[in-house]
């Protein structure tokens, strides 16, 4: 038995498989499952995790919390803390995650196996593909308003796309693409997906539309069970005909428009913090309260807003390579604001002080020697 095996590039990253797993075996985006090596049970002192029949048994009565079990996982999904049963991280075969999947991409090799789903890319610099389902989620997140809807499908005007990727990165479905590439999605967490039973009329018309059959209807009493965690599309919640469905969904930060350019690579509150305080421009926010850092990803939004032209797209070369900056002449600015309302990373804000805006990235670096000044690597120019 090889343990749980997602084809990581279909993935929508709905967190369904992960928010059903019993032992926490399962994370999303960066990806991290239970091969079952069976390396916990080899080292586990007390005979707490034991393997039985290829599968890893716990008993957490035995549980002495010492932690050797997440030592040694090769995937770092092992884990140990003080919440019952304690040892978490390790596969027990359930299937669950199999069987929630809306698209069908979770294998567990040897006991359930799932086709790989091919992906056919566009070339195009963006397209919507027929995967589309009309639900509109990426018309808001589009910073210059280039993405409506047409005959139930989502149509980008490319006279005003400036290509951010924010659509793609945000699609529930997987129907945008974006330099013919497969978008690095947006991690989300569903706060809440409640039915109002007592405004429910049992029309099933929530469960009709969903794409992947993931509300489920108890057809005796005409109950309509949300799910634990989905795409988020809201089909559901649109066509729902007395507004008894509310969900609620919390998106994290986008992602930089490529690869290329400065990137966060690993979430250390702590030290981007310090790397946001020696920012100039108060391009990188810490949020003290949330732990969360947001960062200037260089989109363009605001140049393509900014009537007077205080805010181009400019360039900078970095040891031989060139790289995308904001630039920005204050002498231009009259404070209108149009730039902060599309800033899709809400970093910008106007200000007071000698330069009337801050929160763009300009390729200084000043954040990344801090970083390095730190020895830990959290942010890359790539």
């Amino acid at each position: 038995m090889e343990g749980i095996k997602i084809q990581e590039d279909a993935c929508l990253v709905c967190n369904a498989c992960a928010a059903v797993c019993p032992t926490d075996a399962i994370e999303i985006a960066p990806f991290k499952t239970c091969t079952l090596c069976m390396q916990c049970t080899q080292v586990c002192p007390t005979g707490a995790l034991s393997e039985l029949d290829d599968k890893i048994n716990y008993n957490p009565t035995k549980c002495k919390k010492c932690g050797a079990c997440a030592e040694v996982c090769p995937t770092k999904i092992k884990k140990v803390d003080d919440t019952f049963p304690y040892s978490k991280g390790h596969c027990v075969l359930c299937k669950k995650c199999v069987e929630v999947c809306p698209i069908e991409i979770i294998s567990i090799p040897g006991l359930v196996e799932k086709p790989k789903k091919e992906i056919n890319i566009p070339k195009d610099p963006i397209a919507v593909t027929d995967a589309c389902v009309g639900c509109e989620v990426c018309v808001p997140v589009c910073p210059v308003d280039a993405i409506t809807m047409e005959d139930g499908k989502a149509v980008v005007d490319k006279n005003k796309c400036i290509y951010c990727s924010l659509c793609a990165q945000t699609c529930p479905w997987n129907a945008i693409f974006v330099a013919g590439k497969i978008p690095k999605k947006r991690k989300k967490e569903i706060l809440k997906f409640e039915v109002d039973t007592e405004k429910c009329i049992g029309c099933i018309k929530c469960a009709e539309i969903c794409p992947g059959n993931m509300i489920k209807v108890d057809n005796e009493n005409l109950v309509i069970e949300t799910p634990v965690a989905c795409p988020a599309c809201n089909l559901c919640v649109n066509i729902c005909p007395v507004d008894a469905l509310t969900l609620d969904v919390k998106y994290e930060s986008a992602h930089p428009i490529t690869d290329e350019g400065l990137v966060i690579i690993e979430k250390d509150y702590d030290i981007l913090e310090k790397c946001a305080k020696v920012c100039p421009t108060d391009a990188i926010v810490a949020d003290k309260k949330s732990k969360t850092i947001k960062m200037c990803i260089v989109c363009g939004a605001c140049t393509v807003a900014c009537p007077t032209g205080a805010l181009k797209m400019g360039s900078i070369n970095h040891n031989g390579k060139d790289y995308n900056r904001i630039e920005f002449s204050p002498h231009l600015c009259d404070k209108c604001g149009k730039c902060v309302e599309v800033c899709p990373m809400d970093t910008l804000k106007l200000s007071k002080g000698k330069i009337p805006l801050k929160g763009y990235c300009v390729m200084c670096l000043l954040c990344l020697s801090c970083a390095e000044a730190e020895k830990k690597k959290v942010l890359e120019l790539r």
